[in-house]
């Protein structure tokens, strides 16, 4: 009995441990992609020896060819001003779209006269943060199941 309440003080411990983390790196991923913009990105790179090559970056909203190699870097091209990013289109053009690119053709039904499991599974609810991870619930849940699975004797 001693050794089981051990066991599962240990397990919580390194839980909560684990959890902290989690929070703590999450937290901080958001905060600070909101909050800076990079001054420089590396748009491409192309290396043309085993030390050096040639670099496309973005600086102050200007865009540099560049050669780098062991003796230092150097400007190639100023290819000038970057391009203005284009704007994503909304979901309710998206919508509009789809709609009147289904509406268009006959003989589709509105709606699948039986839902699908892949259908029942997107209605069930949002995804959790944890989806996928060794946190998860459901992952614990399928390694029991698995562990059942090869531990169940067959006759």
């Amino acid at each position: 009995m001693d050794a089981f309440l051990l066991v599962l003080r240990v397990g919580l411990s390194l839980g909560a441990v684990l959890g902290l983390l989690w929070w703590l790196s999450r937290r901080l991923q958001s905060g600070g992609r909101a909050q800076r913009r990079e001054a420089l990105a590396v748009l491409g790179r192309q290396p043309l020896t085993k030390r050096s090559g040639v670099a496309l970056i973005e600086v102050a909203g200007r865009r540099l060819v560049v050669g780098y190699a062991d003796e230092g870097v150097s400007l190639l091209h100023d290819a000038g001003e970057a391009p203005e990013p284009e704007p994503e289109p909304e979901a309710s053009d998206f919508e509009a779209d789809l709609a009147r690119a289904l509406g268009d053709q006959p003989g589709l039904p509105a709606e699948p006269a039986h839902p699908t499991p892949a259908r029942m599974a997107d209605v069930r609810g949002q995804r959790s943060p944890l989806d996928g991870s060794i946190l998860a619930p459901d992952t614990w849940r399928k390694a029991v199941v698995a562990l059942q699975d090869r531990t169940i004797r067959r006759s």
